[in-house]
């Protein structure tokens, strides 16, 4: 059976998770049981469920509980045996990289995949997995911009938590517009708008860029933006990636952006 692109991303996930442990001494399973136990950790180990994940026995990625878990005891054991902890990596930097990891998996958990704007649903998927994914790396490198993007991304897939999470991120790296993210309730006028201003921005700087100003309508004309509807109508292909011509009247969006957005540097296919 081949093995699809997302699979090979989990498997290079796992991949990581098993280096970890090598790199905290190689605790045996029972050892992480036991260290899983302690009360500030989130969730305990079973030996047939670590068993289970290091062997790839599992077709979806383990959630985030039972990842920092993992991570969380393999930074104990360590402490216990002498080894240095500090090449183990924080939570901080697990949790992007298990975000990068689920963002390319098959499913409800890949964030706006399909549209209505006569796109094929594997080239939709593979533009928001790409595009979300990118942005996940470039959060991990410690940019305020990435972590900000996440956070209106997530917050315009209904994904609140996830919204949050990036938006204190964000914060914490001083990010001026950030802040109204951090609530329980993301303001999803502004969201669309600013995903509309991205955009805009791909689809000024080239043709080639027209995919990651797609990503963006999309999100922006799922909450009733009308500008980004009409693009998307613009923008429409048959087949996909040639453009068809369709008259583009000028909306006026219910809040104004607060700045013009530059579109982040994207590496090339």
């Amino acid at each position: 059976m081949t093995e699809t692109p997302a699979g090979k991303f989990h498997a290079a996930f796992i991949a990581q998770l098993k280096e970890l442990r090598e790199s905290a001494g190689q605790p045996s399973y029972s050892e992480m049981n036991l260290l899983s136990r302690a009360e500030d950790v989130p969730k305990e180990l079973p030996a047939s469920t670590l068993s289970d994940i290091l062997n790839c026995k599992r077709e979806r990625l383990p959630d985030w509980k039972l990842v920092a878990s993992f991570v969380m005891v393999c930074h104990r054991h360590a402490a216990q045996t002498g080894l240095p902890t500090a090449r183990l990596g924080t939570l901080e930097q697990w949790q992007s990289r298990w975000l990068a990891a689920r963002s390319e998996q098959p499913g409800p958990q890949v964030t706006g995949s399909f549209d209505l704007y006569r796109t094929p649903a594997d080239e939709a998927e593979r533009r928001t997995s790409r595009t979300v994914a990118y942005l996940v790396r470039r959060a991990a490198e410690g940019g305020s911009e990435p972590a900000y993007r996440l956070a209106i991304v997530h917050a315009l897939a209904g994904e609140v938590a996830e919204s949050r999470y990036w938006a204190h991120i964000a914060v914490h790296r001083r990010h001026p517009g950030a802040e109204p993210f951090t609530g329980d309730r993301p303001p999803l006028t502004l969201a669309a708008d600013l995903a509309f201003g991205y955009g805009q921005a791909y689809e000024r700087e080239s043709t080639n860029k027209h995919d990651i100003a797609r990503f963006y309508y999309k999100l922006a004309a799922d909450h009733g933006h009308p500008g980004a509807a009409e693009r998307l109508r613009a923008l429409r292909s048959v087949p996909f990636g040639k453009l068809l011509p369709a008259p583009v009247r000028p909306q006026p969006l219910s809040e104004p952006a607060p700045v013009r957005p530059r579109p982040l540097p994207e590496p090339g296919p």
